[in-house]
C-alpha cells in the first residue's frame, strides 16, 4: 500500500512539474518581444523607418556594398514607408539609385562631409528641407536633419544619426545635440511630428557582454535618460536590432504622436550586414 501511495505522490508531483514547465515556457513565448510585421495602414498613419546598411565590423565594417542595392530598395517599397532614415550610405550615387528603384513621388537629402560613410533621409514629399545647423565637429557626415509636410496633413522634422561606435563620450555630445536641434527645430512648428532616429550605438543592457564597444556603460545610460526626457523611445522592449543581440538602432518620437506599432523588421539583411530595419507607424496621440 505503501508503495502504491508513494507512486501516485510520485506521479502527482510529475503532472505538476510538467505543469510548471509549460507554464513557464508559455510565459517565456509570450514575454518574447515580437518583431515588426507590416501591416495595412490605418488613416493618418506614417510610417517610418531607420536603417544601417553597412556590414559589421568583423566582415570588415564597409558600408553597403553597390551589389546590396536592389535587395534594399525592394526591402523598402514592400514595406512602403512615408520616411527611411540611412546610415553607412557611401554617397550621392547610392542615394539616387535608391531613389529611383523606390519609383516617383521621393525627395532626397544627404548629410555633408566625406569619408564615404554617410547618413541619409528619403521622404514621399517634394519638398524636403534639409535644417541648418552645426553638428559635433567630426560628426558632419553622420548627422543630418530634415523637415516636410507630409501628405498625412502636418509636417515632419526629423534628425538621423550615426553615433559613434567606440567613445561614449563622443555619443553623449553627438546625441545630446542631436537632441537640442530637434527641440528648436520643433518649437518652431507648432503640432509638427518630431523624430529622432539612427544607430546610437547605445546598447543598454547590463546582462549582456560589455566588452563591445563602449567604454563608459553609465555615460551610455545617462545620453539614452537625456533622450527619453523629450521623446518617446518608440520601439522599446521589441527586442533586438543588431548582432550579436544588441539594441543599437532607434526611434524617438516627440510629443503629440504614437506608435502603432514598432520593432526591428527580421529578415531583411542581405550578404554581411548586421543590423535589422526598425520600423514605426505613427498616429496622433488620442485625447484623453
Amino acid at each position: 500500500m505503501n508503495g502504491g501511495r508513494r507512486g501516485r505522490l510520485l506521479e502527482v508531483a510529475l503532472f505538476v512539474a510538467a505543469g510548471t514547465l509549460l507554464a513557464a515556457g508559455h510565459t517565456r513565448e509570450l514575454l518574447a518581444p515580437a518583431p515588426y510585421v507590416p501591416t495595412p495602414r490605418v488613416s493618418g498613419e506614417l510610417r517610418v523607418v531607420t536603417w544601417n546598411l553597412g556590414e559589421g565590423v568583423e566582415e570588415g565594417g564597409s558600408p553597403l556594398r553597390t551589389e546590396s542595392l536592389e535587395h534594399v530598395a525592394q526591402a523598402l517599397v514592400e514595406l512602403d514607408a512615408d520616411l527611411v532614415l540611412l546610415q553607412e550610405i557611401t554617397g550621392g550615387r547610392q542615394l539616387t539609385a535608391l531613389r529611383r528603384a523606390l519609383g516617383p513621388g521621393w525627395d532626397t537629402a544627404l548629410a555633408r562631409g566625406g569619408g564615404g560613410r554617410r547618413v541619409a533621409a528619403l521622404a514621399r514629399t517634394d519638398d524636403l528641407d534639409p535644417l541648418t545647423f552645426e553638428p559635433v565637429e567630426g560628426s558632419e557626415s553622420r548627422l543630418l536633419g530634415v523637415s516636410f509636410r507630409a501628405a498625412q496633413g502636418f509636417e515632419v522634422v526629423a534628425l538621423v544619426v550615426h553615433a559613434d561606435a567606440f567613445s561614449a563620450k563622443d555619443r553623449n555630445a553627438e546625441v545630446g545635440g542631436a537632441v537640442e536641434v530637434l527641440r528648436a527645430a520643433a518649437s518652431e512648428r507648432p503640432g509638427a511630428l518630431a523624430l529622432l532616429a539612427g544607430d546610437l550605438n547605445l546598447d543598454l543592457d547590463l546582462d549582456k557582454r560589455r566588452d563591445l564597444f563602449t567604454d563608459d556603460s553609465h555615460l551610455d545610460v545617462e545620453t539614452y535618460n537625456y533622450v527619453v526626457r523629450f521623446f518617446a523611445d518608440a520601439a522599446r522592449g521589441r527586442g533586438a536590432t543588431a548582432e550579436p543581440d544588441r539594441r543599437l538602432d532607434y526611434l524617438f518620437v516627440g510629443p503629440g504622436f504614437e506608435a502603432r506599432a514598432a520593432g526591428p523588421w527580421k529578415d531583411q539583411r542581405v550578404g554581411d550586414m548586421d543590423h535589422d530595419p526598425v520600423v514605426a507607424d505613427l498616429v496622433r496621440s488620442r485625447v484623453p
